[in-house]
């Protein structure tokens, strides 16, 4: 868990460069600590070799699904808030993603949207000091 006074630790899980790149420098300029990765395999090592406060992730994820990326995920001993991007928002999708443990679901196209999910992720009691096993 990230102590009170340091900054929230978030990792972004987006195939894109550009746009991963993007959205880390949004977040960083909006205070937290965010670093990136485009794979979910990668992603799911990172998270169970370091303590994320929230986990940013697109939809679509080279080589593994985000349902089966959340899937396993959910398995792990810790885990940080996750939030999914979409290109859009469907009540299907929103429905989906949260039954598999996504904390919010956003349009990937509203850059302010995706920071608010993020920062209003940092507001909840930490799910990283939460086992599940």
């Amino acid at each position: 868990m990230t102590p009170p006074d340091a900054k929230k630790k978030v990792l972004v899980v987006e195939s894109n460069d550009a746009t991963a790149t993007a959205f880390q420098k949004q977040l960083q300029d909006a205070g937290f600590d965010a670093r990136c990765t485009w794979s979910g395999h990668e992603a799911l090592a990172l998270v169970q070799s370091n303590e994320f406060d929230v986990l940013l992730t697109d939809s679509y994820l080279p080589y593994l699904h985000a349902a089966d990326f959340l899937e396993r995920l959910s398995r792990l001993p810790l885990q940080p808030w996750v939030v999914v991007m979409r290109g859009g928002t469907s009540s299907e999708s929103l429905r989906r993603y949260r039954n598999l443990g996504a904390s919010s679901v956003v349009n990937k196209r509203d850059a302010a949207q995706v920071v608010q999910a993020v920062s209003a992720c940092c507001e909840k009691e930490p799910l990283a000091k939460v086992s599940v096993h």
